[in-house]
């Protein structure tokens, strides 16, 4: 059959049946330079060459970027493109651990709701009932606000690899106010209530006892090795991925050192210290455990539908919270806590400053003494 080349778009080729029918092609080269013919589908399976063309500039963009080329013909319901079909393509040539933290949101409140909507029907008006429902279920405005995000990087991204010609409809849509300032952290006794609960679990204890020695966050701590520390001088390097760089911890107590001595003999250099045989998800397995632990201990009679509920809440980023809590109350310098936080800001360190009860003490006591030098 004679191959007849697109009047519209280069690279795109059909040829006609004997029933009449169209069966389309695509042709463009890979990540090795050469030259690739793939049958797209027929007309009557509802390709056309927009289609196609979509489907070559993708297969184009995914074999420069050095992978294999890789494509999802849109798929349709009704004749209509769903945003289903626009987020399979979407998660399809992903690969991040966000995204696929987005796609298991995505199939847990969209997929069966609003994901079999048709793109063009779907507006501002649309995205604000999706979301009151979301409010409805009690999310956090930071939570709600993440899948609005997700809907919107599955629309910018069809747009960009033009697979869909119309408008983000997320543009319209202004993001809830979120507080993320906890006030909640543990005082003494609840630090050694806390260690005392989780003590007979070796892999708790240690997540529990690096968490507020370093302050780190949950895969901050998950992603320490051995080689990241320095039993000698008692540092640990540790990996911020929020700010994408690395800072120095320390090891508060000997017992903490003990216990990471313990763990390093049995590991590899570029092994991670926190494991467990049999455990294939260790940030699962932790925060299910500490989450447990964290109601038994603090959160049992909080009110959930109180508005301060989230900031009374222990969570397992309380144990960053505690730790720098703690330096602030001590009389550690904000300068030093920014280090040791690894803050970007000041400003998001002036919260613990006013938890130092005798900060500005000694500019105060002698101000006016006789012995007060003057300039």
């Amino acid at each position: 059959m004679k191959m007849v080349s697109s009047k519209k778009y280069s690279g795109v080729y059909h040829t006609v049946l004997g029933d009449g029918d169209v069966t389309y092609y695509i042709y463009y080269r890979d990540e090795k330079g050469q030259q690739r013919k793939d049958r797209v589908g027929r007309k009557s399976e509802g390709i056309t060459e927009d289609e196609c063309n979509r489907l070559r500039l993708n297969a184009i963009a995914t074999a420069k970027g050095g992978g294999p080329p890789s494509y999802v013909p849109l798929r349709k319901k009704n004749n209509i493109v769903t945003l289903n079909s626009l987020a399979d393509f979407y998660f399809e040539n992903q690969s991040t651990a966000n995204s696929n933290n987005w796609k298991s949101r995505y199939e847990r409140r969209i997929r069966n709701g609003i994901g079999e909507d048709d793109v063009e029907r779907i507006d501002g008006k649309k995205l604000e009932d999706f979301r009151q429902k979301l409010i409805e279920e009690k999310l956090s405005p930071s939570t709600t606000n993440c899948y609005i995000d997700i809907i919107a990087a599955i629309f910018n991204y069809a747009i960009r690899l033009d697979v869909h010609k119309g408008r983000n409809p997320t543009k319209t849509i202004k993001k809830l106010r979120v507080d993320n300032i906890r006030e909640k952290f543990l005082n003494n006794k609840e630090i050694t209530d806390l260690l005392k609960r989780v003590e007979g679990d070796p892999l708790l204890y240690l997540f529990t006892k690096l968490a507020l020695s370093t302050g780190g966050r949950l895969q901050t701590i998950l992603d320490i090795t051995k080689r990241d520390i320095d039993l000698e001088n008692g540092i640990i390097t540790l990996k911020d991925h929020k700010n994408n760089s690395t800072y120095k911890g320390y090891i508060c107590d000997e017992e903490l050192a003990d216990l990471l001595r313990f763990r390093m003999s049995l590991i590899g250099n570029n092994d991670f210290v926190l494991y467990e045989n049999g455990i294939s998800d260790v940030r699962r397995h932790i925060s299910r455990k500490l989450n447990l632990v964290f109601y038994d201990l603090f959160n049992y009679d909080l009110d959930q539908t109180d508005a301060n509920y989230r900031k009374h809440k222990v969570v397992i980023h309380t144990l960053r919270h505690t730790f720098l809590s703690h330096l602030a109350m001590k009389g550690t310098s904000p300068l030093v806590i920014k280090r040791l936080s690894n803050h970007k800001t000041m400003s998001m360190v002036e919260r613990y400053a006013k938890l130092n009860p005798t900060a500005g003490k000694d500019d105060v006591v002698g101000l006016y003494s006789e012995k007060q030098s003057t300039p």
